[in-house]
């Protein structure tokens, strides 16, 4: 229990005491402690001074004990952040381990894609010179099919440089493809020699990096085989969107290159479409059913085997193959009809000459009466050298009462020439000739009143004006 004994205001014992004395006895006035024990009583005093020790020890020890809690809490948030700091550390560096092995392994993948795609590009264009060399050889040596391909070569090079330039001459969609595979295969090289420098950069500067994880104790392999799968997954989401922007933009440049294409088709069979009607006009002055000619000349050629149909359904149909078919067609029918022409008669049998009697009706030169002259009588001097005007094989080669030394060369489709009154023969029975072939000298032999050459074109056993033939020869040959 404790005693307070109050002290009168006019306490003779406050006298002698200092302000500060005072003021403790105010806030700490004297106290008693009395404790009993049996019968017994002890009593402890507690002074001023006294309880203001206790009173700042307290506070002290307090105060202190609040700093020391503060301290420890403040050091343990800074252990925690550390440690999430770490942890943060480690899985950056796991991801990052884990991005530079998948990585590594897609451009390999990849760059091994690229070697498969420059091989077969490589043999693509391998394969394409193979067809194009047969489709040469196929072709023949003759003059006109040679031009005829080196013009298509040519042009297929202007378009390849000036696609949407004006065109003009023959097309050869066979070279076209050959240019544009050579062209993509240089592309697709310099793709490959990108990708390898930027692999071989990324392995010069990270080519240790995948190893350390291995002397790293605190990264587990587990973790990081779990993180990568985790990251080929979030890889392949995130890239989704990106392969349907690159499919959508390559679906954008196929569209253009259909467009360029369809273009180049319809340009290449509009010029084949000219060269053949330039011809066919041409010829039209001889008077010849020249599509029949085409037909008669085809069915001359060898061909046959079993009859395999065709599934329509598994046929691509379209503007683009339809052009691309029609583009075919002509270039066939062209090559067909440059055969045709290489095979008529329509040169001249002779450099230089004079007419000196037509086809047709006429005074007979030894009696004086009218009388039916199929063929044309050309004038040069003697032993002048006289041509085949076409391709062909002689048939005859031998000497008459009416024409004297005479060559008949056969031209299939129906047309023959004859040579007459030559002086010489420079060609045998069997023999195959091509146009501008010597076949025999100017001269004088059978009924003949000088040297001259009588010169006759037959088409299916009826003698045809010669004239006619040697002026669209003046136009069709003056192409080639």
């Amino acid at each position: 229990m404790f005693s307070n004994r109050q002290h009168s205001k006019f306490d003779p014992q406050e006298r002698g005491l200092s302000k500060l004395q005072k003021n403790l006895q105010r806030f700490f006035p004297e106290r008693q402690l009395i404790v009993r024990s049996g019968e017994r009583m002890r009593t402890l005093r507690l002074s001023s001074n006294r309880q203001a020790v206790i009173v700042a020890f307290l506070f002290v020890v307090g105060g202190w004990t609040m700093l020391s809690s503060g301290l420890a809490m403040s050091h343990g948030e800074r252990i925690r952040a550390k440690n999430v700091e770490i942890k943060d550390a480690r899985v950056g560096y796991e991801q990052l381990l884990a991005q530079v092995s998948i990585y590594k392994e897609r451009v390999s993948e990849l760059t091994t894609n690229l070697e498969h795609n420059y091989s077969k590009s490589l043999a693509l264009v391998d394969k394409e010179s193979n067809l194009l060399k047969d489709r040469a050889a196929e072709l023949g040596p003759s003059p006109a099919k040679h031009s005829l391909v080196s013009k298509l070569t040519s042009k297929a090079k202007d378009v390849m440089s000036d696609p949407m330039g004006a065109f003009s001459g023959d097309s050869g969609n066979v070279e076209l493809a050959l240019s544009r595979a050579k062209l993509e295969r240089g592309h697709a090289d310099d793709e490959r020699r990108h990708l390898l420098t930027e692999l071989a950069d990324v392995e010069d500067s990270m080519v240790d990096v995948v190893g350390h994880h291995q002397k790293t104790p605190f990264i587990a392999t587990d973790s990081l085989e779990l993180r990568q799968v985790v990251l080929q997954r979030d890889m392949a989401i995130s890239e989704k969107d990106d392969l349907s922007d690159r499919v959508s933009s390559l679906e954008g440049q196929i569209r253009d290159m259909e467009s360029n294409d369809l273009l180049l088709y319809h340009r290449f069979s509009e010029v084949t479409e000219t060269k053949i009607s330039d011809i066919q006009n041409s010829l039209s002055t001889t008077g010849l059913d020249i599509e029949m000619l085409v037909k008669r000349q085809n069915n001359e050629k060898g061909k046959g085997g079993p009859l395999i149909l065709l599934d329509p359904s598994t046929q691509r149909t379209g503007p683009l193959e339809e052009s691309l078919n029609l583009l075919n067609s002509n270039v066939d029918y062209l090559q067909d009809l440059q055969r045709v022409v290489v095979r008529l008669p329509i040169d001249t049998p002779l450099p230089h000459y004079q007419v000196n009697d037509p086809f047709g009706v006429r005074s007979d030169p030894f009696t004086g009466k009218l009388a039916q002259h199929n063929g044309v009588d050309l004038g040069s001097p003697y032993k002048d050298e006289v041509l085949s005007t076409g391709e062909g094989k002689v048939i005859h080669a031998d000497v008459s009462s009416d024409y004297g030394r005479n060559v008949i060369v056969d031209h299939g489709m129906g047309l023959q020439t004859r040579y007459a009154h030559l002086a010489r023969f420079m060609v045998k029975e069997g023999e195959k000739v091509e146009r501008g072939t010597v076949i025999g000298q100017v001269g004088c032999s059978g009924r003949c009143t000088g040297p001259h050459v009588h010169y006759e074109v037959i088409y299916n056993g009826n003698p045809v004006n010669p004239l006619k033939f040697m002026k669209a020869g003046k136009n069709v040959l003056k192409g080639e």
